[in-house]
């Protein structure tokens, strides 16, 4: 029986239009949680507020209604799934917690069961972390050894050497039933077959699966199952494990107090029987009633027409989106044994970009590793964008995402604005590169690398690298072990950072800290519309450095890497992003724990002398409402960037105040290089640049002689941990 989309979502509130006429974004992000339907909302509104009572221990009516809806829910759940008995169900926060359940019960269970020194475990490299993570863990603690089933080439798991890796060593064979980046769903009975064979525990992750196809686990051949409710249209806050009832019978329980123990003495102790032995401390009770009215939910509409829904959904979706020019899948490019997830990347569009046009457009969908980093790494890419669907979803909303994304393809390949300060391409902003960034702006990267002393291998992130300045200094300290990411929210930048890679074994040398020289030719007098202006190359000197990805981040809203760092700096960008909070947050959510950021603003013009000659230039040639806008990048204070890290949740924030002297050897006129790609540059300066340039001149002479132009640049430097 086919699925009636739109009588489906009339149960869902979130798809109901608001009061105030906006529609609900494209909700294409299933697989990481699913919408929750009327019944649920009501069945956890009805316990909170009308059976409201702990469970089990109480014998008051309220106690005992609150006892039956739980285990009437535990009842539900083994009944949707096929379990033998509900006994055979434990309740758990999520799935990733009934994995951490049994890998550590493993550790210490009977000699039968016990995972020790020489042992062999087995995973895939499509898990998800959370079936990943755990065993690597167990593997580290009790001497055991990881070992890994492999993907081919279009997506799927490569049994050719079952035998050779799940073998007598092998205690436990852990496997995704369905990835959650790739959407294949992968065969378990050759798997269980094996670890039967060779007397192996077999646990099978089905949190992908079960809110998506009709799931048995005893016919699975599995000894263990783990999923999640908020997947299959549940509460969060609740997961389960099931097991074969001897197994949990066998096994030691996880977490000691409450409703695990049956009897205890001062120098004994007998345990609750399975399930309750596993469920420590007051349970989740209200969650498990949510999770009972989802399993209800879904079986009234069949798993089976479900399941044929998602399979006609992926299918045209697999055709749909297949033409948008230059995408990518990551995963089986056909909808055999596949989820109704699509996760791809699009060539020649950065991911960071995409994203965003998604979200401007209203669709919902996540885009990072999926905490799938070992199927990222076997298809060569950091990251993907992944678009989910569920029972809620229809064609109409695959034809949407695919004209968003070929929208995004055009504009990319030159068919989109560029602000105005752009306008101009990469011939503006050159001397900024070629004038500016030995002069003022290398010292400061080196300054900013130098307070994070980033360690050799390590990867780092720079958010507004300018023309490769922060980025190649990066490069050097950490080495060719190292990976460097450069972002800037301007495209003429970071053509510039790519136009010319310096030389293999190479980087930028900028000036040194001290004032003096620089070796530059100098500048000439051409007018600002003009050809870019001539100048030595930037000196280099060999160094071994790590390789720099570049990618445009946007401004509004920012977006940097879905990868992870170790390092993130950003200089003087902050200035020129409209939502400074979101930018903030985003260079925490890529710093990884423990990662050092540092930040670096502007301080005021009046502790910037050339800067401030620009802005009083401005004002005496083209008003004071024309110098307030070249003066806006000097109003961020350092205490306001202080406040934002802190609440994005970075620790150790501390500010300081550099101050670096400058020397220009082309004089006042190479400091003016900076009106042609400034917030003035277009359309007021047009046919001013000579009186701009003489004014300058005027207010810097005693800041001038033969060398050139003395000064003094300062900053506030706002450095964090993660």
């Amino acid at each position: 029986m086919a699925i009636d989309v739109e009588s489906i979502r009339k149960a869902f509130p979130f798809f109901e239009t608001p009061a105030d006429g906006s529609r609900p974004p494209v909700y294409l992000d299933s697989a990481a949680t699913t919408q929750k339907p009327a019944p649920v909302l009501d069945a956890l509104a009805h316990y909170y507020t009308r059976a409201n009572a702990n469970v089990h221990r109480g014998v008051y009516r309220l106690a005992v209604e609150a006892t039956e809806l739980y285990e009437g829910a535990r009842r539900t759940v083994a009944a949707f799934v096929g379990a033998a008995r509900p006994e055979e169900i434990v309740f758990t926060k999520n799935a990733t917690e009934a994995v951490n359940l049994l890998s550590n019960s493993l550790m210490w269970a009977g000699d039968d069961l016990r995972v020790g020194p020489g042992d062999e475990i087995v995973v895939t490299e499509m898990e998800h972390h959370s079936n990943l993570i755990p065993w690597r863990l167990l593997a580290e603690r009790a001497g055991a050894t990881v070992r890994y089933l492999g993907i081919t080439d279009d997506g799927r798991l490569d049994l050719s050497r079952l035998s050779e890796v799940v073998t007598g060593r092998t205690r436990v064979v852990a496997v995704v039933h369905a990835s959650n980046i790739l959407g294949t769903v992968n065969p378990i009975a050759p798997i269980a077959a094996r670890a039967a064979e060779v007397g192996a525990l077999l646990m099978v992750d089905a949190a992908q699966s079960v809110p998506h196809l009709p799931v048995d686990v005893a016919a699975l051949g599995a000894d263990f199952v783990t999923f999640s409710g908020h997947k299959m249209c549940g509460p969060t806050g609740i997961g389960v494990l099931w097991g074969r009832h001897e197994l949990l019978e066998a096994l030691p329980p996880f977490l000691g107090g409450g409703e695990m123990i049956e009897t205890v003495s001062v120098d004994a102790m007998r345990y609750a029987a399975p399930p309750l032995k596993f469920e420590a401390g007051t349970p989740p009770v209200a969650q498990a009633v949510g999770l009972g009215a989802a399993c209800d939910f879904l079986a009234g509409i069949g798993m089976d027409a479900i399941a044929a829904h998602d399979q006609a959904l992926v299918e045209y979706a697999l055709e749909r989106l297949g033409r948008v020019p230059g995408i990518r899948f990551i995963g089986p490019a056909d909808g055999v044994d596949r989820l109704p997830l699509l996760s791809f990347v699009v060539d020649g569009v950065p991911l960071q970009k995409l994203r965003t046009v998604l979200d401007e457009a209203g669709i919902a969908v996540r885009s990072g590793h999926h905490c799938a980093q070992l199927a990222c790494s076997r298809f060569g890419i950091p990251a993907a964008i992944r678009s989910s669907f569920y029972l809620y979803n229809a064609a109409d909303e695959v034809d949407h995402l695919a004209a968003t994304l070929e929208g995004a393809t055009r504009s990319a390949r030159g068919g989109g604005a560029a602000p105005a300060f752009e306008a101009g391409g990469t011939a503006r902003v050159r001397p900024y590169r070629e004038v500016l960034v030995p002069a003022i702006f290398g010292p400061w990267a080196e300054r900013l690398v130098g307070a994070l002393a980033p360690a050799p291998g390590a990867r780092a992130l720079d958010v507004g690298t300018g023309p490769g300045t922060v980025a190649r200094v990066l490069a050097a300290a950490v080495g060719p072990a190292g990976a460097v990411v450069g972002t800037d929210p301007s495209p003429a930048m970071l053509a510039l950072a790519r136009e010319e890679p310096p030389p293999s074994g190479a980087r930028i040398r900028p000036a040194p800290i001290l004032s003096g020289p620089i070796d530059s030719a100098p500048i000439d007098s051409a007018p600002i519309d003009s050809a870019p202006i001539d100048s030595a190359p930037i000196e280099s000197v060999p160094i071994q450095s790590a390789s720099i990805q570049y990618v445009e981040c946007g401004a509004a809203p920012l977006h940097v890497s879905d990868e992870a760092f170790d390092v993130v700096t950003a200089q003087q960008v902050l200035q020129f992003v409209p939502d400074r909070r979101a930018a903030v947050a985003e260079m925490r959510r890529a710093a990884r724990p423990g990662a050092r950021i540092a930040i670096a603003t502007w301080l005021p013009l009046e502790r910037n002398p050339l800067f401030r000659a620009l802005r009083d230039a401005v004002g005496a040639v083209l008003g004071p409402e024309e110098a307030e806008l070249f003066a806006e990048p000097w109003t961020l204070a350092g205490e306001e960037v202080a406040a934002l890290v802190e609440e994005a949740g970075f620790t150790g924030v501390e500010v300081r105040e550099w101050t670096v002297p400058v020397t220009l050897p082309g004089g006042p006129d190479a400091l003016c290089c900076l009106f042609g790609f400034s917030a003035v540059a277009s359309p007021y300066a047009a046919g001013h640049g000579e009186a701009l340039r003489q004014a300058v001149r005027e207010l810097l002479a005693r800041n001038t002689d033969e060398r050139g132009l003395h000064g003094e640049t300062a900053a506030s430097v706002v450095t964090a941990r993660a």
